[in-house]
């Protein structure tokens, strides 16, 4: 039944969102979200957002990945073949071999932060590491200078506020800031270039900064990329790059904090803090469910969507359902690594989410960084999802701790 009583959009940001989609799973599979306008469907059941997502000649993103209607996107929204041609120019510097040299740049970025931070014994775990970190990551990849990041938290907000339905004004204003921003770093760089001159990838980090923006900068120039895609390019990368990660981290400490004997576990086999994040990435899903658009009448569990219908692909709910993956409730650190990956926390195909190497070594480095030298986390106040319900993470995280 597509008509279920149950508001999703009421339920989304509960600090526990997983009570409600087992409701959607169980006693409407394909649920109708009323409370919004216009409504939308939302799918629930593993098969049926894996077989969404094998679609993408149906169900596209070109609509936008948000609940409102957004055309003229780029990467995750867009299309191929502009998705395509979108990606390959992007598609060498976020390579899992190449993300990985990063590891020791990275790991000095979280060091510097937590040889302040664990010393205090206290402080709010997101306000003070998991936002800064990440952001201060995916900021040097592309090329924003560090006194500039906290700007970018409050574009980022304001931007993912909208995607579920929020102040859309306040996300044109951060847009355009934003859009502004990476303009300047583009022409910092073309003032660097000999005039006329068609650089190629041997540019970097000899003529040009070894950045994103140089890559797509270079990408401009050969033809690949158009200035509003570069513009839109940096937009996606530079909130999806962070506030994600910011998420898992957030949610995988106050998991740990529920299951101390888990940390300890991690502290004597350090070897699983690959399957901690993963584990991380199935049971709480940072990215909850993004939106596709159906491009003809679509027939689904014997419904008929008419053409142009946003439907919710709820990534959250897929990760949690029983017949995919044993005893999904549970926080576990002893599940199969291969059948574990079999989850949808970065979608699924063409539309992978092509920052996933990143966010696994942010959160590689961050837990190796952690688990050694603080243990008995507390959460010492209720944290509060964020206020979207496309993302979850916390806003805020205060915890105490003991040094080992």
């Amino acid at each position: 039944m597509s008509d279920c009583s149950y508001s999703h959009l009421a339920h989304a940001n509960d600090l526990e969102p997983s009570a409600g989609h087992a409701l959607l799973r169980s006693q409407c599979p394909l649920h109708v979200e009323t409370a919004h306008e216009p409504p939308f469907y939302v799918v629930s059941r593993f098969d049926d957002v894996l077989d969404t997502l094998k679609k993408p000649d149906v169900w596209g993103n070109a609509d936008g990945p948000g609940v409102f209607f957004q055309r003229g996107g780029v990467l995750g929204s867009a299309d191929n073949p502009d998705h395509a041609r979108q990606r390959a120019v992007l598609r060498d510097a976020f390579l899992p071999t190449v993300i990985n040299k990063l590891e020791p740049q990275v790991s000095e970025i979280a060091r510097g932060i937590l040889d302040e931070w664990i010393p205090q014994r206290s402080g709010d775990f997101v306000v003070d590491f998991a936002f800064p970190f990440p952001a201060l990551v995916i900021g040097d990849l592309l090329g924003v200078y560090r006194e500039d990041r906290e700007n970018f938290r409050d574009w980022s907000v304001a931007i993912v506020n909208a995607l579920g339905g929020g102040d859309l004004v306040a996300y044109q204003a951060a847009t355009d800031a934003v859009w502004a921003y990476i303009d300047e770093r583009v022409a910092e760089r073309e003032a660097l270039l000999t005039p006329g001159g068609i650089p190629d990838d041997s540019a970097l980090g000899t003529v040009l900064p070894n950045d994103v923006v140089s890559r797509m900068l270079i990408g401009h120039l050969q033809g690949q990329l158009s200035r509003t895609e570069i513009r839109r390019l940096g937009h996606q990368l530079l909130v999806a790059g962070h506030e994600t990660t910011t998420g898992l981290l957030g949610l995988l400490l106050y998991r740990f904090s529920q299951s101390p004997h888990l940390w300890e576990r991690l502290h004597e086999q350090p070897e699983l803090i690959d399957v901690a994040i993963e584990e991380g990435l199935r049971y709480d899903s940072p990215v909850q469910g993004l939106f596709r658009t159906n491009n003809r009448d679509v027939e689904v569990r014997g419904e008929v969507i008419p053409a142009g219908t946003k439907m919710q692909v709820l990534f959250a709910s897929a990760n949690r359902d029983e017949s995919m993956f044993e005893n999904p409730d549970e926080f576990r650190l002893d599940r199969d690594p291969h059948a574990l990956k079999q989850h949808v926390a970065f979608g699924w195909g063409v539309h992978h989410c092509i920052g996933a190497p990143l966010a696994r070594l942010e959160t590689r480095v961050a837990l190796t960084q952690l688990v050694p030298r603080i243990t008995n986390l507390r959460v010492v106040e209720e944290p509060q999802n964020s206020d979207t319900f496309i993302l979850r993470g916390f806003a805020s995280l205060r915890m105490e701790w003991d040094l080992r």
